[in-house]
Parts: structure tokens; C-alpha cells; sequence
């Protein structure tokens, strides 16, 4: 650890000071105070300039999964509004069967469609039992307001999803949080459907059809326990339209591989837009958003209905599977004060952070010195919402769009956590000491810092399951939390956005 090593330098300049009087010369890292220093501390003023975000990356070509994908709509005053949509490919079931008839006196199977609906199951927690008792449950990372209606239309996706640049076939294609998609006919059977996302949406009653005409209903639920079934969004679609593109087609080539049925059916929209309502996590994998398309097969047994049994065919959310977000485009929220600048994530904003200027800079080379630490402290604006803060934000050079070297070299100190203050948030410290030692000893270019909202896994400065180091920092963001922090302004005096150095230097002998 680099820690050991700052300690094992720092014994060997203490050995040679007693033994040799040699001078102290060392500027940089991390030295523990002993009675031949004198640790003092230096609070610096940084600029900050408030920067918005026009795009970030939204595919998951390069990571094969996106972390977390949004759905709905967020409006906070203090930040821009959110309009998040995904756009992806469909898993394919193979020429499922429409039909199983017999030429003897074996039993006929007569398959039936029934409806279609989008299933979309809620990232969700258990957290008890309902009086009936089946498993209560709650919805995780919630954000705006579950009361107000969100809009919510599904579109057959006309945009082919490419995982090759088609400009440079040779290189891996991307998509932007800003993409157009060609949005072919609107699938819902309502196509003013909204919807509110619930706790308590965990069935979905849907009509069956035997092969006489005959309808009763069936009930839709997930897991396969009465006592934990998670809640679920179901969207009913114009069962017209898919019969028309999936059932009547199940025989044909285009459902017969997963490549031609991506070139001919090239996936789902699921579009969202209004001007306020709520925004959801969602989760893919096993748990994925999926086209159902329901059906029963009526066995008949010389001429008589023997039973009916229902089933379904699924085509979940899967392969190229991409994020939109429709934001309005300020350098800062009009609703933010002149003392302080907002950090949201997604494609929201961030800020430049100027440190050292020329004056300090040549003062703290001057100077025998060994810095022990260094830290950006940010306070939070508590006029501003704070109910929904980042847990964390995170720093890098805008020099290449690289890693700040204590990232990935003190990665336990760096930092950026929201910090508390009787349960309230108070502030951010991001920690830069072997990064501000280097640019005092000029071997570092001193870079302007970026600060913006931290993305989980792609922010981490180690290619995931490697030892491997990537320092360049990737433009995915799909963290939609929000921040007001207070500027370096003179009016927000102690609270003032600043860095803080804590230094050693050699006591003047007597």
C-alpha cells in the first residue's frame, strides 16, 4: 500500500535529519507530524464554472448490459426535467406453434389467440406481509410523484439496432441519450394510456377464448407463490396489430432465427413524456420487460372438448437495449442561485472546477513541504431539494477525460460520499492528495476537475473481473439524482466550495 510507503519514507528523512543534519527538500505525500515538523493547514479558494450536459452514452453495446434503466417522468424545480424512454430488440421464441392437428382419431390441439400485453416488472423490496398474507412490497429508487398520471406509449421500433458502426464497420457502434428512433405504429390498445406505478399491481386479468367461442377470465401474475408475487406494469396492446406481426407470421422464416427476426421486427419503443409524474428503476436479465402473447389450446377428442389449456409466448427486452432522455437543455436552472450550481446526473449538468491558480501554485513550490492531504470540500445548498441527493459524486481531470490518480492509487480515501449532519445531507469531500502532490512537484499537468454525479460501475477506474486499469473515463450516466452545492461565492463564507491542504514542514532549527 502507498501508505506504507509514504511511512517508510518518511523514517528514512527522519534518520538521515538526526544522523547526517541533512536538509529537508521533499515536496509531496502523506507524512505523519513528529516534533522536527510542523503540520499546518492551507484553505484555498477554486473556481467553478456550472456546465450542462448535452448527451451521454446510452447503449449497452460496450458493457452488454446497462446498469439500470429509467422509465417516466421526473420534474424537480431545482433541476432539469427528465422524459426517460428505452428503445430495444426483442428476444425471439422460435416458430411457436399456432396449430397441432391430427389426420386420426388422435386428440386435435386448437390454439386460440387471446391478448397481448407488455409485462414490465418494478425493481422492488419485501418489507412484510399484507393482512391476507401475501408478501408486501415496496418500490425502489422511486423518484418524483406516483400520484400524478405518467404517459406511457409503445411503438414498433423502425431504427435498426446496429452493434457495428455502420459509418466503420471495423468499430463497435454507440448510441447517445439523444438518438432519434423511427417509431413505426403505436401498439397500445389505448394509445392514451398512462400509467401510476403501485406496490400493490402485482395481477393482471386478462380474457381467454376456447376454441367454441366460449370466454372466461385469467389471472396474470409473476412468481409462481400466491405469497410473493412482485408488483408489475402491464400494458394491454392492439391485439389486431400483433396477431397481424407476431401470431399470423409464427410459421414464417422471420421467426425462425433471432437474426432474421431482428431484421424484420426491429424491436420496441417504449416511449414517455409529460410534464411531471414518476420515474422507476428498471432491471434487466431474468427479470426483464417482455412482449406476452397469449393463447389457449383446446384439446378436442373425437369431435368432444377434452380441456382447454392456456399458455403464453414471451420475447423479452433483449440485445441492443438503449436509454432515452428528453431534457431541456440550460447551462443552469433558472430556479438556482446566483451562491450556488446544481450536479444532476443522466444528461443533466456538472461543473469545472479550477484549482491552484499560478500564485498558489508558485507558493506552494517555494515552499519544503510534504502534503499529508488534500481535499475539495462541496456543501449542499439545504435551500434546495436535498431529498433525493446523489450518494455520491466523482471527480476527474478534463486533460483526455481522465481518472484523478487517487482514484484507482487511494481508491478506500478518495471519497465523494454523501455526508450527513443530524440525518440531514451536509456535504461531499473528494479527497485528491497524491493528485495535488504531483501537480506541486510538476509531474502531473494541472488539469481543470470535473465534478459531476457518480455512475456506478462505469466510474470505477478497473475494467470490471481484471486488474486492469482504464483511465479514461467513460460517458455513461444513468443516475438521475440531483444536487445544489454552494460555490466558492464569498457570501456562502466558511461554507464556500474550497480546497482544504493539511502539510508537514521541517521546525527551523535553533
Amino acid at each position: 500500500m502507498k501508505k506504507i510507503v509514504y511511512t517508510l519514507t518518511l523514517c528514512t528523512l527522519f534518520f538521515l535529519i538526526i544522523s547526517c543534519e541533512k536538509d529537508f527538500k521533499e515536496i509531496g505525500g502523506n507524512v505523519i507530524s513528529n516534533n522536527n515538523f510542523n503540520t499546518k493547514q492551507v484553505v484555498l479558494d477554486v473556481e467553478i464554472e456550472a456546465l450542462d450536459i448535452d448527451a451521454v452514452r446510452a447503449d449497452d453495446i460496450a458493457l452488454g448490459n446497462l446498469g439500470e434503466y429509467l422509465l417516466g417522468v421526473y420534474n424537480n424545480k431545482d433541476y432539469k426535467k427528465i422524459e426517460a424512454s428505452i428503445i430495444s430488440q426483442l428476444g425471439v421464441t422460435i416458430n411457436p406453434k399456432t396449430a397441432d392437428l391430427k389426420n386420426d382419431d388422435a386428440i386435435d390441439s386448437v390454439y386460440v389467440f387471446n391478448e397481448a400485453a407488455l409485462i414490465i416488472p418494478y425493481t422492488s423490496t419485501a418489507i412484510g406481509k399484507e393482512s391476507n398474507g401475501s408478501t408486501k412490497f415496496r418500490l425502489d429508487s422511486l423518484l418524483g410523484d406516483p400520484n400524478v398520471p405518467t404517459s406511457l406509449k409503445i411503438y414498433q421500433n423502425g431504427t435498426f439496432l446496429n452493434t457495428l458502426d455502420p459509418t466503420n464497420p471495423s468499430d463497435r457502434n454507440s448510441y447517445l441519450s439523444t438518438h432519434d428512433y423511427i417509431e413505426l405504429d403505436q401498439l397500445n390498445q389505448d394509445p392514451n394510456f398512462n400509467f401510476l406505478p403501485k406496490s400493490t399491481d402485482t395481477l393482471f386479468i386478462i380474457e381467454r377464448e376456447k376454441s367454441n367461442g366460449v370466454k372466461f377470465k385469467d389471472t396474470i401474475k409473476l412468481g409462481s407463490e400466491t405469497t410473493t408475487r412482485p408488483p408489475f406494469l402491464a400494458v394491454r396492446l392492439d391485439k389486431a396489430k400483433i396477431k397481424t406481426l407476431f401470431w399470423d407470421k409464427f410459421k414464417d422464416s422471420e421467426f425462425s432465427n433471432q437474426v432474421a427476426f431482428n431484421n424484420y421486427f426491429r424491436g420496441l419503443i417504449l416511449k414517455t413524456e409529460g410534464n411531471d409524474g414518476s420515474l422507476v428503476p428498471l432491471t434487466l436479465g431474468a427479470n426483464s420487460p417482455r412482449l406476452e402473447v397469449y393463447y389457449t389450446i383446446t384439446r378436442i377428442e373425437n369431435g368432444t372438448i377434452k380441456d382447454t389449456v392456456p399458455g403464453n409466448y414471451s420475447f423479452p427486452l433483449n440485445g441492443i437495449t438503449n436509454s432515452k432522455y428528453v431534457m431541456p437543455n440550460p447551462a443552469q436552472n433558472p430556479n438556482a442561485g446566483s451562491n450556488s450550481f446544481p450536479i444532476q446526473g443522466t444528461a443533466g449538468s456538472m461543473a469545472r472546477i479550477k484549482i491552484l491558480n499560478n500564485t498558489q501554485l508558485q507558493e506552494l513550490r517555494s515552499q519544503n513541504i510534504l502534503i499529508n492531504d488534500a481535499s475539495l470540500i462541496f456543501n449542499i445548498d439545504a435551500s434546495r431539494d436535498t431529498i433525493k441527493a446523489p450518494k455520491r459524486l466523482f471527480i476527474y481531470k478534463e486533460d483526455k477525460n481522465s481518472h484523478v490518480k487517487d482514484s484507482y492509487s487511494e481508491p478506500a480515501f478518495f471519497g465523494g460520499q454523501l455526508e450527513l449532519n443530524a440525518s440531514k445531507p451536509e456535504k461531499y469531500t473528494v479527497r485528491i492528495t497524491d493528485h495535488i502532490s504531483d501537480v506541486v512537484k510538476g509531474e502531473t499537468f494541472n488539469s481543470p476537475l470535473i465534478l459531476k454525479v457518480f455512475n456506478t460501475t462505469t466510474d470505477i477506474p478497473t475494467i470490471p473481473n481484471t486488474n486492469q486499469l482504464d483511465t479514461i473515463v467513460k460517458t455513461y450516466n444513468w443516475n438521475p439524482r440531483g444536487v445544489s452545492l454552494l460555490n466558492n461565492s464569498t457570501t456562502n463564507g466558511e461554507k464556500r466550495a474550497k480546497l482544504i491542504i493539511s502539510y508537514s514542514e521541517e521546525k527551523e532549527s535553533n
